[in-house]
């Protein structure tokens, strides 16, 4: 097991070039420091720092180490954060991140909370933070089952096509899953989820959609279809604003329930002082926002 004051020792070391600088930034003498680099070096029986007239460098195990140390000191920080219960850490995915958050965090301060640190990622990314407790709530557009991680579903959101005012449909109350047969989609984030919620939800037709341009976010979508250069399917809270100005159209589709089931994830169990409770308890009233 590797001594975490140690590494701590080691990344000082590496940052500043030399073991003295390190020792002043950590207040520690110089032969103390050479002592934990060495008892690291011991523990992984490899040398870790190269010292030349220039500096001290990392060797290539010191290299392979690194992001590993620096993992590792961000999971100790997070740690003792965690026991005194003073940090809360929530992720999001793209769209839930840009267009549901603000107003989830709004509420969350109104209870008098401290504020929580937000961050915007991808469901893959997140859920790896989350099990390397970086994060203490996932925000997520899909669930697949994690060992050691429990999630709920706490908001199901709509989802419509969305088309420019000037486009054929744009006249109509809803379209039918026959219109969309082999329909040519603008798709934005990938591995959003949302393909799996069309197949589930319309079968055939929405394993007959064909994805014509991945652009990569939902704004770079709705901007494309204000352009005419196609449809899409969004979250419904995604255009809210772009509906309502009436640069945009929203469509239903017609004898299908399209939604998308958003997942809060934590770890199990979720220890009973953690602020993370509290927040789970305002997003299941923030619902509606």
């Amino acid at each position: 097991m590797l001594n975490l004051q140690y590494v701590e020792t080691l990344l000082a070391v590496l940052a500043t070039g030399s073991f003295h600088a390190a020792g002043r930034r950590l207040g520690l003498s110089q032969p103390t420091v050479s002592q934990h680099v060495r008892k690291l070096e011991t523990a992984l029986r490899v040398t870790l720092v190269e010292r030349d007239p220039a500096g001290c460098r990392p060797t290539p195990q010191g290299r392979a180490l690194l992001p590993h140390a620096e993992a590792l000191i961000r999971a100790g920080r997070r740690a003792e954060e965690a026991v005194a219960g003073n940090r809360l850490a929530i992720g999001a995915s793209g769209n839930i991140g840009t267009f549901l958050m603000p107003e989830i965090l709004r509420r969350y301060g109104d209870t008098g909370a401290a504020p929580a640190d937000a961050e915007i990622s991808t469901n893959t990314h997140l859920l790896a933070r989350l099990e390397a407790g970086e994060i203490d709530v996932a925000l997520l557009e899909w669930w697949e089952g994690r060992s050691g991680l429990v999630a709920r579903v706490w908001h199901r959101e709509p989802l419509v096509v969305i088309v420019d005012p000037s486009h054929r449909w744009a006249r109509q109350a809803r379209v039918t899953p026959q219109d969309l047969t082999n329909a040519s989609l603008l798709a934005g984030e990938p591995g959003s989820g949302t393909g799996r919620v069309l197949r589930e939800a319309l079968g055939a037709v929405g394993a007959s959609f064909r994805v014509d341009r991945q652009l990569g976010s939902t704004e770079a979508v709705k901007r494309a279809v204000r352009a005419g250069l196609g449809i899409s399917i969004v979250m419904a809270c995604s255009v809210r604003d772009e509906v309502g100005n009436g640069v945009l159209v929203a469509l239903p589709v017609e004898g299908a329930e399209l939604a998308k089931s958003l997942y809060a994830a934590h770890r199990d169990p979720l220890p009973d002082t953690a602020r993370a409770s509290g927040f789970l308890h305002v997003l299941t009233a923030a619902v509606g926002c």
